[in-house]
């Protein structure tokens, strides 16, 4: 069963809610998610990530959304209020139609766009309000299956699915992913 855990101690009176959708094996322990936790949690957000890694089993890979939808029932019931930031990563990006219409910021990391589902709802988020992030060497980061949108596309030359540079040194990996960090930083405070 998922479980839903404050990431941090940011528990406040104004409802600043901040929710963090890890991929299928990208924790919110993972630079792309811990960073901006921080940044968060830095800024007084009070900080929520679902933990659903034991639980993406074959069941789960199925039906996808359903998996997610699930999850973010289950948040409903733990968070003080809901979520005004959602970070996703990959397997969070199914949240997308649960979100695209509510008044939220949101950070979609590498979303898959090759399923329609989560193509479809990034076409037609509320404008402003969100950014979507992946790497030109990622086979599910196509942005032309979403017609147009609203949301502000960041688009890595040379990136993969975990948005590291494969064919660059590392620390070229770790330089693109501090800028990468610096625009999430960036919107989620705008």
């Amino acid at each position: 069963m998922v479980s839903i855990r404050r990431e941090s101690s940011n528990s406040n009176s104004d409802n600043r809610v901040a929710l963090i959708l890890p991929g299928a094996g990208y924790t919110s322990q993972a630079p792309l998610l811990y960073w901006p936790i921080l940044a968060l949690a830095e800024v007084g957000w009070d900080v929520w990530s679902i933990d659903w890694h034991a639980d993406v089993d074959d069941a789960a890979r199925q039906n996808m959304q359903g998996f997610v939808e699930s999850a973010l029932a289950t948040s409903e019931r733990v968070l003080p209020a809901p979520p005004k930031l959602v970070v996703a990563k990959s397997l969070g990006a199914y949240a997308l139609p649960h979100f695209a219409q509510q008044d939220v910021r949101a950070v979609w990391l590498t979303p898959i766009l090759t399923d329609p589902v989560v193509a479809d709802a990034l076409a037609r988020v509320n404008p402003g309000r969100h950014l979507a992030i992946g790497g030109t060497a990622d086979p599910s980061w196509r942005p032309d299956l979403i017609g147009t949108t609203s949301a502000r596309l960041v688009e890595v030359e040379a990136a993969n699915h975990s948005l590291v540079l494969k064919s660059k040194p590392w620390r070229d990996s770790a330089e693109s992913q501090l800028a990468i960090i610096d625009q999430i930083v960036t919107h989620l405070r705008s």
